[in-house]
């Protein structure tokens, strides 16, 4: 083969291993009244005024060769409903495994579809995949269990829509938040893929993604790398922050993630990204304005397709037992002055870092935490935690976490708390957890620069099953986490 055929050759696989994709953070605009049933036309209006915005940013989009754009969780007519007040503004969604439709071409094939009709006009005339959430409103009968009385299921579901507009993937949510009463939980779990010229895809919504289904499964059961990620994603501080989580996410399970998120600042809704792991840290883009007056936000970024690396028990064990924490003379010290608080509502066991150097251990059940490290925290107080059991908020899943925070006042009973407050500098760290095998682990690395705005930290640190920090990382830490999913 000449040079001439490798360069060509080349040049046609990287084509095909890449691709462009966009995520919009939308500033939705909300429904002027919802303690009241409107009529379908009023809730058309509101979404109206939504989908008008979605047309213009994939114009944008297109105009940067993007070939696939999502839109967040909610996007279409916004926050806090009841299940009566949100039926005007639900279609019946069909299954596209048993039905072929492209409802632009075919807007009458169901009654009260304008919206689906309209999703795929937008899909069509750009000629992009489009991804959105959208609430259904299906048919049962009483003799389908759990039948609401009304004999409709309400879901959040995610649709997707191919570049000729042809309707392609439905999801339903699994795993609800607890204040999504309006919305009914499927009875099995959706696991939603579809293909592109340009790969494999899966969807899911939210925190779907703190759960074994469909997250876990879909990437390490089903080989899945790209996972396009509706939101409505509110900031839980020190270690749920949108976009330190799903960046984490990203580089911890090995997958390229586009998270499209509400810009809702009043309710602490707000940063989306395109997430894509290095192998030693976490490579983004991402938008994360709090300041008031903000708007929405279009991300665009290409994207190189993953290999797929199904990682067993025993060989995820013999990695982590390959790990070497990197410390200095001497044991870590332990026992004497642990004490107790909630984080992120689970109760860690923190012990309290009150020098800018040393060797640090605090264990919780099964689970031991041991960091070393040297940085600048004159007249600051940090904490050392970890938790081992149930998460129990928005949900149950088993959970550990390792975790390095800040006490916002420098108090013990401050020590994890919610603040982008944080004073002190990082300059070497290791970082390690006895994780179980069954586990996966999330980096976080969060800062703040200003005490006023939030930022994730790439390229500076290195995650090989342990956090390594050699040359500092800039601003003072809101939170240095591992956050381990998965279970039992």
């Amino acid at each position: 083969m000449t040079c001439s055929q490798v360069a060509i050759l080349c040049t046609v696989v990287c084509c095909a291993l890449a691709f462009k994709a966009a995520v919009y953070e939308h500033d939705v605009i909300f429904p002027p009244q919802r303690s009241r049933v409107l009529s379908r036309d009023s809730a058309l209006q509101v979404m109206e005024k939504n989908l008008d915005v979605y047309k213009d940013q994939c114009a944008q989009a297109v105009k940067q060769k993007a070939q696939i754009i999502v839109f967040p969780e909610y996007g279409l007519y916004g926050l806090g409903w009841t299940r009566q007040t949100l039926v005007p503004y639900l279609e019946f969604i069909p299954d596209p495994h048993t039905v072929s439709w492209i409802p632009c071409d075919d807007p009458a094939r169901y009654n009260n579809t304008e919206v689906q009709y309209q999703l795929s006009c937008m899909a069509k005339n750009s000629s992009i995949y489009l991804v959105v959430n959208f609430g259904a409103r299906q048919p049962c009968s009483a003799t389908v269990p759990n039948c609401p009385s009304d004999g409709y299921f309400q879901f959040s579901t995610n649709l997707v829509y191919d570049s000729q507009g042809k309707f392609v993937a439905r999801y339903f949510k699994q795993n609800l938040n607890s204040d999504e009463i309006y919305f009914n939980r499927p009875a099995i779990t959706n696991y939603t893929v579809f293909t592109t010229p340009f790969g494999r895809f899966a969807t899911f919504s939210s925190y779907d993604i703190m759960f074994k289904d469909p997250a876990i499964t879909l990437i390490k059961s089903m080989n899945i790398t790209n996972i396009v990620y509706p939101v409505a994603w509110k900031n839980e501080l020190p270690l749920l922050a949108a976009i330190e989580i799903h960046s984490a996410f990203s580089e911890g399970m090995h997958v390229n993630l586009m998270a499209a998120n509400l810009h809702v600042l009043s309710k602490g809704y707000q940063g989306s990204g395109i997430y894509w792991p290095s192998g030693t840290s976490n490579n983004e883009i991402y938008y994360n304005n709090m300041k008031p007056g903000s708007g929405g936000k279009l991300l665009v970024q290409e994207l190189s397709a993953l290999d797929t690396v199904v990682e067993t028990k025993t060989t995820r064990k013999a990695k982590k037992q390959s790990t070497r924490l990197k410390t200095g003379t001497g044991d870590a010290q332990t026992r004497g002055n642990e004490f107790k608080a909630m984080m992120n509502h689970d109760l860690f066991t923190f012990v309290p870092l009150r020098t800018g150097y040393g060797h640090y251990k605090v264990c919780q059940n099964t689970l031991c935490c041991e960091t070393a490290y040297e940085g600048m925290f004159q007249n600051a107080l940090y904490a050392l935690g970890a938790f081992d059991g149930i998460h129990t908020y928005n949900g149950k899943y088993p959970l550990q976490a390792c975790t390095f925070v800040p006490c916002v006042n420098g108090s013990i009973s401050s020590c994890g708390q919610p603040s982008i407050k944080s004073i002190g500098y990082m300059d070497k760290m290791s970082f390690f957890g006895n994780f179980s095998s069954t586990r996966y682990v999330l980096p976080e690395v969060l800062v703040t620069l200003d005490n006023s705005t939030l930022d994730i930290v790439a390229r500076t640190w290195l995650y090989q099953e342990s956090i390594i920090i050699d040359v500092g990382v800039p601003g003072s830490p809101v939170s240095i986490s591992m956050y381990a999913i998965g279970g039992p």
